[in-house]
C-alpha cells in the first residue's frame, strides 16, 4: 500500500503542517504556544506509525493529551472525533459548587438549551452563575405564591409600568413598587 493512501500518513502530514506551515489556518495558534513535533516523529513517518500504531477506525484522529504540550509518543493518542472536541483551546470550562464541566455538559445538567446558555453568557454577558438561573434576569416577582414579571403584574393590577419602574429605580423592592398604595386584588 502506498503511504499516501494511508490515513495515518495524512494525519502525520497534517500534524506537521499545523506546527510548521505558515499557510495552515491553525499554524498561528501552534506557533503562539510553541507546539512542536518531537524529533523522533518530525521527519520519520515510520517512527510515528510504530509509536502510534494503526488508527482504530475512520472516526478517529490524533489528539495531544495535554493541548499545551508537543506532539510526541507520551502526549498523543488516537481518539474519536466526537470526543476530541473536549480538548481544544476554545473550550470554556465552568466551575460551579466545586464541580468543573464544559458548557455543553452544564446545559444538560441544568436542562437548559445549549444555545440559550451560550447566548446568555457570550451575547448577553451574564456571569455563569446568573446564566444558569431559571430567572436569569431576576425578572420574576413573587406575590401570594404566584410569580410574574413586573410587566405582567402591572397588567394584572392595571398599573402604569413607568410608575412602577420609577419606584424600583429609586430603591423600592419590586413587591412594594407593585403593591404600595394599591388596592390589592385577591389572586385567583
Amino acid at each position: 500500500m502506498n503511504k499516501n493512501d494511508m490515513k495515518e500518513y495524512r494525519i502525520w502530514k497534517a500534524m506537521k503542517a499545523r506546527c510548521y506551515c505558515p499557510s495552515n489556518k491553525n499554524a498561528k495558534y501552534y506557533k503562539l504556544d510553541n507546539i512542536q513535533v518531537c524529533d523522533r516523529w518530525k521527519n520519520n513517518f515510520n517512527n510515528f506509525l510504530i509509536d502510534m500504531g494503526k488508527i482504530p477506525g475512520d472516526e478517529y484522529s490524533i489528539e495531544r493529551i495535554d493541548y499545551k504540550k508537543d506532539y510526541c509518543p507520551e502526549n498523543c493518542k488516537w481518539i474519536k472525533l466526537s470526543e476530541q472536541s473536549r480538548n481544544r483551546r476554545s473550550i470554556k470550562l465552568y466551575t460551579y459548587n466545586g464541580e468543573t464541566k464544559l458548557l455543553k455538559d452544564w446545559s444538560k445538567y441544568f436542562n437548559i438549551n445549549y444555545n440559550t446558555l451560550y447566548n446568555r453568557i457570550f451575547r448577553q454577558k451574564l456571569k455563569f452563575e446568573d446564566a444558569i438561573k431559571k430567572d436569569y434576569y431576576n425578572r420574576l416577582v413573587k406575590i401570594d405564591d404566584k410569580e410574574m414579571t413586573v410587566t405582567e403584574w402591572c397588567n394584572f393590577y392595571n398599573l402604569h409600568i413607568g410608575d412602577v419602574l420609577s419606584r424600583i429605580s429609586r430603591g423600592w423592592t419590586k413587591e412594594d413598587a407593585i403593591l404600595k398604595n394599591q388596592n390589592k386584588i385577591k389572586l385567583k
